[in-house]
């Protein structure tokens, strides 16, 4: 015959639930920063392309001016 704790494993269930909540909230913290990351590494791909085609052109100009 087994003898249940219950008020011991209700402490336990609230731990493991507390547990939990804290890994949602640290996931959701990744996933923010995760998203701001992806941002930023999209607006310095667009500013590359700008300063690429920037760059062509002044090489354009400079091979009609020689």
């Amino acid at each position: 015959m087994t003898f249940l704790n219950i008020p011991q494993l209700e402490r336990q269930g609230a731990d493991i639930q507390s547990k939990v909540e804290e890994l949602e909230k640290i996931n959701q913290s990744l996933r923010n920063r995760d998203k701001l990351k992806d941002e930023a590494i999209s607006q310095l791909s667009d500013r590359l392309v700008a300063l690429s085609t920037r760059l062509q052109e002044i090489e354009r100009r400079q091979q009609l001016l020689t």
